[in-house]
């Protein structure tokens, strides 16, 4: 396992207008690699960097973005940086529908149904978003140059794009689990409570839980095997492209 205290000062990048910006250098990868530093990102969305935030990413040589985010979400929060090249590879959120589809029926939300549509979102992420998430892992795969994968908060959909390509270049599952929980540091917007909505509702839906994660872990455990089978069998890819990964991302 990785000493993460170590490298914790490395792994957050500060940005004025975005949130939840992180390496995900340093972990101990297969064979005694390192993952590189400086070369694959996760962050929230990036559609309020400040003149600032744009020439500091085009310092760090980033000149791609993974968008995860759904067609309303890219609608209500866009962005088109000349430098960067945005490849939309969308997910749309379905905590959002089911939370709406509860407020409108019911006028609120309870903190047990909260934590039910987020366990309910990651099942489906790995059930009903093959596609998208094989396109994500793929983009990254044969990219050449230092990327960063987003969605809205950063935490959910990037959060299982990350596991998954951290599984790939064979990091520990606790130093998984690890950097998935960094969100609850770095990720910073008001939990008050809105729309039929407590705070401790708000906390649940813009948080992270190991649990939820570790669902994910457990269910491609028993259906695939391992999570590496259902990155060959589900997603569908090619040994040839996990070289190409462990190859530029593992030193």
């Amino acid at each position: 396992m990785d000493t993460e205290q170590n490298v914790q000062g490395q792994r957050a990048v500060a940005f004025e207008g975005v949130t939840n910006f992180r390496d995900l250098g340093g972990y101990q990868g297969v064979d005694g690699g390192r993952v590189r530093w400086q070369t694959l990102y996760r962050s929230a969305h990036l559609a309020d960097l400040t003149a600032a935030d744009q020439q500091q990413l085009q310092g760090l040589q980033v000149n791609q973005s993974i968008d995860l985010r759904g067609q309303f979400e890219r609608q209500k929060k866009p962005y088109n940086y000349q430098f960067l090249q945005h490849t939309v590879c969308g997910i749309e959120p379905e905590v959002a529908r089911l939370v709406d589809g509860m407020v409108q029926q019911h006028g609120h939300v309870t903190p047990v149904q909260a934590s039910q549509y987020m366990q309910s979102m990651y099942h489906d992420f790995h059930e009903n978003n093959q596609a998208h998430f094989s396109q994500c892992i793929s983009t990254v795969c044969a990219a050449s140059e230092p990327l960063v994968v987003h969605c809205t908060a950063g935490k959910d959909r990037t959060g299982f794009a990350s596991a998954l390509l951290l599984s790939m270049l064979g990091v520990h599952r606790d130093d998984i689990l690890a950097d998935y929980m960094l969100t609850q540091q770095y990720y910073h917007r008001s939990f008050n409570a809105e729309y039929g909505m407590s705070e401790a509702v708000m906390r649940i839906l813009w948080g992270v839980s190991a649990q939820y994660l570790e669902q994910s872990f457990t269910e491609l455990d028993a259906q695939y095997g391992s999570v590496m089978n259902y990155v060959s069998k589900g997603l569908n890819i090619k040994d040839d492209e996990v070289a190409q990964l462990r190859d530029r991302l593992l030193v």
